[in-house]
């Protein structure tokens, strides 16, 4: 039972150390996934947690809030026009919402990057029993070019007490969506 024991504060020690170890990224750093850039947020503390080929994804931690960026290429279904795209699309998304209790979600059909893709915004109260009283998140799904059954989900999130994203965080979330680069069409 000691050796168990011994085994377990081991392996405990060993994870926060690895957690620790992390050291913030340089602010506006460029990374390559799938043929986009992604360059991450231009404000300090933010740590790199992945970067594949397909997904990019940075964090950063504060005494008031755990914010959250990041880019990943999603598979989706081959759709005969925009509007099937983009309603298909806002469905998924509110499944993947419907797990929190709504407090606000709202969805645009819009242009970004220059082709019509799918905004959305919403905060959702979390429960009691959490450091945080709110989920903010901003998003996009971009058709990612040159495919027709891919995608590029983009977000920008936080947990904290604050109901929405403060203005600064707003201003860091939309410079965040607006440095990714898509591949060109071809």
């Amino acid at each position: 039972m000691k050796q168990l024991i011994t085994i377990i504060t081991i392996a405990l020690f060993c994870a926060a150390v690895s957690a620790q170890a992390q050291k913030p990224i340089k602010p506006a750093t460029s990374y390559k996934q799938d043929g986009m850039t992604v360059v991450s947020p231009n404000q300090p503390g933010w740590i790199k947690l992945k970067t594949d080929k397909s997904e990019t994804a940075f964090e950063k931690r504060t005494e008031s809030d755990v914010l959250n960026a990041g880019v990943k290429t999603v598979p989706t279904l081959i759709f005969k026009t925009d509007n099937d795209r983009l309603v298909t699309w806002e469905a998924l998304k509110n499944e993947e919402f419907s797990k929190f209790g709504q407090d606000h979600l709202h969805f645009n059909y819009l242009k970004f990057k220059g082709v019509m893709c799918l905004h959305y915004d919403a905060f959702f109260p979390l429960d009691k029993i959490n450091k945080f009283a709110y989920f903010n998140i901003r998003g996009y799904l971009i058709p990612l070019p040159n495919t027709k059954d891919s995608a590029v989900q983009i977000e920008f999130s936080d947990y904290s007490n604050n109901k929405g994203f403060t203005e600064d965080l707003h201003s860091l979330a939309e410079e965040f969506f607006e440095k990714l680069t898509l591949p060109k069409q071809k």
